[in-house]
């Protein structure tokens, strides 16, 4: 699985600048955890090459309520310049 800061960071020939251009689709994934909290975590799907799938990891988190899930999920999925 890609990590979002990784890609940004490589800066090759290879990886665009800007990830909402290779992005297909996000993920997001909520589950309750024996604790009483949250795991939220949201994964894009993302097409660097034609023909080549990916998953990368946006952002994750545990959390005690819906409202901070639906943070994280934000903070995720926002332009990160």
């Amino acid at each position: 699985m890609l990590q979002r800061d990784s890609v940004v960071a490589a800066g090759d020939a290879g990886s665009p600048a800007n990830l909402k251009s290779i992005i297909q689709f996000y993920s997001i994934e909520v589950a309750p955890m024996a604790d009483g909290r949250l795991y939220v975590g949201v994964t894009a799907t993302v097409c660097e090459r034609e023909g080549e799938l990916d998953c990368m990891e946006m952002g994750s988190g545990r959390v005690d309520s819906v409202d901070k899930a639906l943070n994280v999920i934000r903070e995720a999925i926002a332009p990160h310049h």
